[in-house]
């Protein structure tokens, strides 16, 4: 086993590792996503407005969460991360929401009284929940689908570093330090595994029905992932340390 050659894998593991990053703005948020800034009205709302300003108002809100659909559904398909299946559900969802929203324009401007107007316009938010579930909601599947892809890229990769460390002629103080190193790399790629397992099972079928009840499991999924990665990043210095010990 060629030094050089582990240390051209581990260059790849580090491209691959991109892919559990994907979605970063998203995950690391700390709380759900800013919501967009054309408002929609409610009932709450005390200005008078006439329904033609009102439905005005609920085009451009609709218009704002279909532009940020469209982007999502871009991100979904050019995604590496995904696997086959989620990325399949994904779209189905945002298609899904893209006909529905389409939909309820088209109800809202057909309505005839502020009241109707007004509750239609309630659905942008309550139906959809696009800004509040369904984008963090991508974003934390494709987050977490790239972090497992990582994790078996690191397994793939410690058995290479095992065979150079039992091969390599440094010194024995130095090969029990990347022996060390190599243990500390597959308790944190084990330890990813594990904040990392179920977390996109326990999202990807999260509804705008279940909101706000469910805001807890992207709550949850958002801090595992967070977890998984940071025990990445140190698996990656571990395996670089090695690679620089040996390669010495």
């Amino acid at each position: 086993m060629n030094v050089h050659l582990v240390a051209r894998g581990l260059a790849s593991l580090v491209v691959t590792a991109g892919l559990g990053l994907a979605g970063a703005v998203a995950v690391d948020a700390d709380g759900t996503p800013s919501p967009s800034p054309t408002s929609v009205p409610t009932r709450g709302t005390h200005r008078v407005i006439t329904l033609g300003a009102l439905q005005a108002r609920c085009d451009a809100a609709v218009h704002k969460r279909l532009g940020t659909l469209a982007a999502d559904d871009t991100f979904v398909k050019q995604s590496a991360a995904l696997t086959g299946a989620d990325q399949a559900t994904l779209e189905g969802q945002i298609s899904a929401d893209q006909s529905g929203l389409t939909a309820l324009e088209q109800a809202i401007n057909g309505d005839t009284t502020l009241v109707q107007a007004h509750a239609d316009c309630e659905l942008i938010v309550t139906g959809y929940s696009v800004y509040l579930l369904q984008d963090p909601k991508i974003h934390e599947v494709i987050a977490a689908d790239g972090i497992e892809k990582v994790d078996a890229t690191f397994n793939t990769l410690a058995p290479e570093l095992q065979t150079l460390i039992n091969n390599s002629s440094v010194s024995a103080a130095v090969k029990a330090q990347a022996q060390t190193d190599l243990n500390d790399l597959i308790s944190k790629v084990a330890a990813s595994h594990t904040s990392i397992s179920g977390v996109t099972s326990s999202v990807i079928a999260l509804t705008p029905a279940g909101y706000p009840g469910n805001k807890v499991d992207l709550t949850s999924a958002r801090s595992n992932i967070k977890t998984a990665r940071s025990d990445l990043s140190g698996a990656r210095g571990d395996a670089n340390k090695i690679i620089k010990l040996l390669g010495a």
